[in-house]
């Protein structure tokens, strides 16, 4: 756990905000990756095989709302738990699941990857509509290899932004919103392609 907290600082509890907050170090964690993480199997007490790794635009917040909402289900007055964030699970049930449901997880996640039986390869899942997923086979060393650092990202960010000065040239600038809400509202929104290992 340690050793992914400081290969993937940008990281959260699945549980955050719900009764089993405390419940930490059995927790399921989300971690935004910044490269490729198999790259670290092998590695002592790291073990990934039932790992999911999500793609997804949406916002951090997006994802744990979604995720949560599936956790806890009440079915005949009693209460269950669906462990969605394991590979085994989800795969396990997401067949029996209805077009509307499938549907629903696909508007928040563009895909996901799981590990396949074969070395060296992942299973990439998508939806094409209807009501069944779809399954391709993916090398590891091609699955991931557009997710960028955040140094690469802030460069791009910096360049886009000296190149549309340029091509402003001499329009007036258009004054920036400070308004901390909408900052934030901003901050919030789907942008870039994002990877997220449960």
């Amino acid at each position: 756990m340690i050793n992914l907290m400081q290969q993937f600082p940008k990281y959260t509890s699945v549980f955050e905000g719900t009764e089993d907050e405390k419940i930490w170090d059995a927790a399921p964690w989300l971690f935004e990756l910044n490269n490729n993480p198999y790259n670290l199997k092998g590695q002592p007490l790291i073990q990934m095989d039932h790992c999911i790794v999500f793609e997804t635009k949406e916002p951090i917040k997006n994802i744990l709302d979604y995720l949560q909402s599936k956790i806890y289900i009440k079915e005949n007055g009693q209460n269950r738990f669906f462990r969605i964030w394991d590979a085994r699970v989800l795969l396990k049930h997401i067949p029996q699941w209805s077009a509307a449901q499938i549907q629903d997880f696909f508007s928040v996640f563009t895909c996901f990857y799981t590990e396949s039986a074969e070395e060296g390869l992942l299973d990439k899942w998508q939806w094409n509509g209807g009501n069944k997923i779809h399954c391709i086979k993916i090398l590891k060393s091609e699955a991931l290899p557009h997710i960028k650092s955040e140094e690469e990202l802030d460069r791009e960010f910096e360049e886009g932004k000296a190149s549309t000065k340029k091509e402003e040239g001499n329009l007036p600038i258009k004054e920036e919103n400070t308004d901390p809400e909408i900052e934030k509202k901003n901050e919030e929104k789907p942008g870039r392609r994002k990877f997220f290992m449960d």
